[in-house]
């Protein structure tokens, strides 16, 4: 094991626009500031590769909420994971990626 595993092989990143709920954004900003050394992109796929490997899918009430539209880069096969996930349950990315960060910062 050595010292560099903790960090990632380079992989293609594909920019994807995705409606992310206002609050949950803001929680993102604080974090990468004042807690990560990370960007919101390294948060995001932190939170996509969690759900990848839990599939905990809890759906939330979607009422009344405002969403920002932000670009993220997201690693390939975090994207494909995704696709695998969205055929699985018949849930948008856009959903499963609220999910996922919801299931981290909550």
């Amino acid at each position: 094991m050595s010292a560099f595993d903790r960090y990632y092989k380079r992989e293609k990143l594909i920019s994807r626009k995705l409606d992310i709920e206002e609050e949950t954004y803001a929680k993102l900003e604080d974090l990468s500031k004042n807690v990560y050394d990370a960007s919101i992109n390294k948060l995001v796929n932190s939170a996509i590769e969690e759900l990848l490997d839990t599939e905990k899918i809890q759906l939330y009430n979607m009422k009344n909420k405002r969403y920002v539209s932000r670009s993220f880069l997201i690693r390939q096969s975090f994207l494909e994971g995704l696709y695998e996930l969205k055929a699985k349950y018949k849930i948008s990315i856009n959903l499963l990626v609220n999910i996922s960060i919801k299931n981290i910062i909550h």
